[in-house]
């Protein structure tokens, strides 16, 4: 702990602000990581699979159950709202959907597009340390004393060094990060849509039969 210390202390004030820049994304990517890959964890080919088949059955009151015990989850979510107006015309249908769907898919999203923001700023932040560092390089080249010269210069030059360095590996670690969890996050995303849209498609195909079939 006290070597990290020193090391930030010797790359000056904007070590510390990246330092803080760095738990940031560090808290994000771990809170994304929870999200994606547990929090909002269903199957959703398989749970769209048991909506239809209740659709088909017209047991509407077992979808709905099925959906309040994952209500959690944005795909669960949508479609309850959906099932609740299947008995309506179909633009209410519809617009049960959108209206949903506006409200729950950007859960999925929330807090993703702070890291490449924090990488483009622990970027910036190291950029200005780099340029404090040599300006104190270049400002020890006035010294008379050729020792306190060496000595100033040395100390630019760390300064200079350690904040592109760790601006740099913010950087690295912010774009690595959203790679994955945006990848992560737009295969949900379509696994999502792909079951809402079987469902309400089920649903309305099953109320224009209905209404076929009463003349």
């Amino acid at each position: 702990m006290w070597e990290l210390f020193s090391t930030l202390a010797a790359g000056g004030i904007m070590m510390f602000i990246n330092l803080g820049v760095s738990i940031l994304a560090m808290s994000v990517t771990l809170l994304r990581v929870y999200q994606l890959w547990f929090k909002f964890r269903l199957a959703s080919s398989a749970f769209a699979d048991n909506i239809v088949a209740n659709v088909d059955q017209g047991n509407y009151a077992n979808a709905i159950q099925t959906c309040t015990q994952r209500s959690d989850h944005p795909l669960a979510a949508i479609t309850k709202d959906v099932l609740l107006k299947a008995d309506k015309s179909d633009r209410e249908i519809e617009r049960a959907y959108e209206a949903s769907a506006a409200r729950e898919l950007p859960r999925l999203k929330r807090f993703t597009a702070f890291l490449p923001q924090a990488g483009n700023l622990g970027t910036l932040i190291g950029l200005l340390g780099t340029i404090h560092g040599l300006i104190e390089a270049f400002g020890g080249a006035q010294a008379e004393d050729a020792a306190q010269r060496q000595a100033v210069l040395a100390k630019g030059i760390t300064v200079a060094f350690y904040n592109t360095f760790f601006g740099l590996s913010i950087a690295v670690f912010c774009a690595l990060a959203f790679i994955g969890i945006n990848g992560k996050q737009t295969l949900l995303v379509e696994g999502i849509e792909n079951a809402l849209n079987r469902v309400r498609d089920r649903i309305l195909d099953r109320n224009k039969a209905l209404r076929t079939a009463r003349g």
